[in-house]
């Protein structure tokens, strides 16, 4: 067992290699030398883990949502199902430096896949991932108070995707010491209009 964990973290270490070669340098320059190189690694070493440039980055990009979900299941139970979901869309948000480093990664390899076939199915589960979470979200406002009951939970989970990708991509395109207080804002008030009219 110990071996499984001391190759899991240096699959980890790798695919952290590559997000700062992607981040700084942009994803055609992810190669396995450079990344190699990135990671304090030989060439041959590197491709003992990873055969291949697309097989490391697509675990270069599940990594990205792996760690998204760690973040939202350490996080504590709040006393409202509103301020539940509003943590809980609040990790999705590049609002650290670590999350923009990991959303940069995000954009970067979606847009990738445009051109690679080879990350057509990490995208689209990785997108499909992220319309369940939104899906589950409003599930939890669905609670007689935080959702009105006539809303179209299937188009408003659709809705709140949109809302977190768009806040996601304004914020990673903004200066990197911008302040972010704005999206949580911006979030929150999206949640607020999910209500029942009074």
């Amino acid at each position: 067992m110990p071996k499984l964990i001391d190759h899991e973290e240096r699959r980890e270490h790798i695919a952290e290699a590559a997000w700062r070669v992607i981040v700084r340098d942009g994803v055609a320059a992810a190669s396995v030398r450079t990344v190699a190189a990135e990671a304090g690694m030989s060439p041959g070493a590197l491709r003992h883990i990873f055969a291949s440039q697309s097989e490391l980055l697509v675990f270069a990009l599940q990594l990205v949502s792996n760690r998204a979900v760690q973040r939202m299941m350490a996080l504590p139970t709040y006393p409202t199902p509103a301020e539940m979901v509003e943590a809980l869309a609040s990790q999705l948000l590049p609002l650290d430096r670590e999350r923009r480093a990991e959303m940069e990664v995000y954009l970067a390899l979606f847009t990738a896949a445009n051109s690679d076939p080879r990350l057509h199915g990490p995208r689209d589960a990785t997108h499909q991932a992220m319309r369940d979470g939104c899906r589950d979200m409003i599930d939890r406002l669905d609670n007689g108070t935080d959702l009105d009951p006539k809303a179209d939970r299937e188009l408003e989970a659709a809705r709140l995707h949109a809302v977190i990708d768009g806040l996601a991509a304004h914020l990673v395109y903004e200066p990197a010491d911008a302040d972010t207080e704005w999206a949580r804002r911006v979030l929150v008030r999206h949640l607020e209009s999910l209500r029942a009219p009074r």
